[in-house]
């Protein structure tokens, strides 16, 4: 059940462009009784084709061969050009065409009339190459994003390169700063903690101290009594002195 819901998730739009009305009437009963059709959308010509396909962006386009009205050519270039994950479909009613729809481009040619089974086929193809572009982008969204946040910078060692959530916090020490990460890692950067401010303000860190900035994200505890600042990882904690007006931007945090 889980794969046929998955399936239905990813359904096709349909247009089928034909100049007999029984033909199309004939389309569209094999089309409806499809559970991977979303919505099928119908012109007579080419020419009212184009404003058809503007309207709604189709899965698969059922093309009459050879086309009829005057925008035959250019709505063939317009959607290999602008709609490139459509997939065109030539049916006619003889094989005469079929070198001329290879020399467009058009590698799916139907004879009339054309069977159910034939079309469920198609259909089922251009639904698994729509689930597989949705989850190829999805995961370059997920990369893009992961790799957004990966930020850079030099330390006594060399170039860190890390996601800004291993970063507890941070705390000057004369020309330098030092980086305390979530593995219990520390590290030196040759910038100053006003330069690492700038960098990691935008991953919700704040300045606390002219010594300290901390990542808010690891704030369990604060105390207005001493001015303090309990941060949290991994069952460790981390005491970390603040000043006063930086410790009343915390009061949104349990205090005591």
């Amino acid at each position: 059940m889980k794969n046929i819901y998955h399936r239905m998730k990813h359904k096709v739009g349909i247009l089928i462009i034909e100049s007999d009305p029984e033909l199309m009437r004939q389309f569209s009963e094999l089309l409806q009784t499809n559970p991977m059709v979303l919505n099928i959308d119908y012109a007579s010509d080419t020419d009212q084709a184009i404003f058809k396909i503007m309207d709604s962006n189709p899965d698969i386009i059922l093309l009459e061969y050879p086309t009829k009205g005057k925008a035959g050519k250019d709505l063939i270039k317009f959607i290999k050009n602008k709609l490139t994950e459509t997939t065109i479909i030539f049916v006619s009613e003889t094989k005469d065409y079929a070198a001329d729809a290879i020399h467009d481009g058009i590698f799916n040619y139907l004879i009339k009339p054309v069977s159910k089974e034939v079309i469920a086929s198609i259909i089922e193809k251009v639904q698994q190459i729509k689930q597989t572009n949705n989850n190829f982008r999805i995961r370059q969204i997920i990369e893009k994003s992961q790799e957004e946040k990966r930020i850079r910078f030099q330390t006594t060692k060399g170039y860190l390169i890390i996601n800004p959530e291993e970063i507890l916090y941070c705390r000057a020490d004369g020309f330098c700063t030092e980086i305390y990460l979530t593995n219990n890692r520390i590290e030196m950067s040759y910038l100053f903690l006003s330069k690492l401010e700038e960098v990691l303000k935008q991953f919700d860190f704040l300045r606390v101290s002219r010594s300290y900035l901390i990542n808010q994200k690891y704030i369990r505890k604060v105390f207005r009594s001493n001015n303090t600042i309990i941060l949290s990882c991994e069952g460790k904690e981390y005491e970390i002195k603040g000043s006063k007006n930086h410790i009343r931007t915390l009061s949104k945090f349990d205090t005591e």
